[in-house]
């Protein structure tokens, strides 16, 4: 298990705090914070719930962010920055 973070600059700042399995490269577990707006709140809460056993490449989670976050008002970022800010974490 290995556990990484990331801050991304979208329109707002979006911190992941990121556990994932090595072997398979799948999420273990995921906290998203940062300055952004998500209404209601709890899809949030639920967006990290459905993130955790997703395959840790852009298409699963784009598809897993679109799903949960489709009837949601946003404010600060996009699906496609919520991803580049998960995907980042590889990176560190």
């Amino acid at each position: 298990m290995k556990e990484v973070n990331n801050v991304y600059k979208s329109q707002k700042l979006i911190r992941i705090f990121l556990k994932y399995n090595e072997d398979d490269n799948t999420i273990h577990s995921i906290s998203i914070t940062g300055d952004f707006f998500i209404h209601p709140e709890e899809n949030l809460d639920k967006l990290e719930a459905d993130l955790v056993g997703i395959k840790l490449d852009e298409k699963s989670i784009m598809k897993t962010i679109n799903g949960c976050l489709g009837g949601s008002e946003i404010f600060g970022f996009d699906s496609k920055s919520m991803t580049k800010a998960i995907l980042g974490c590889l990176d560190h």
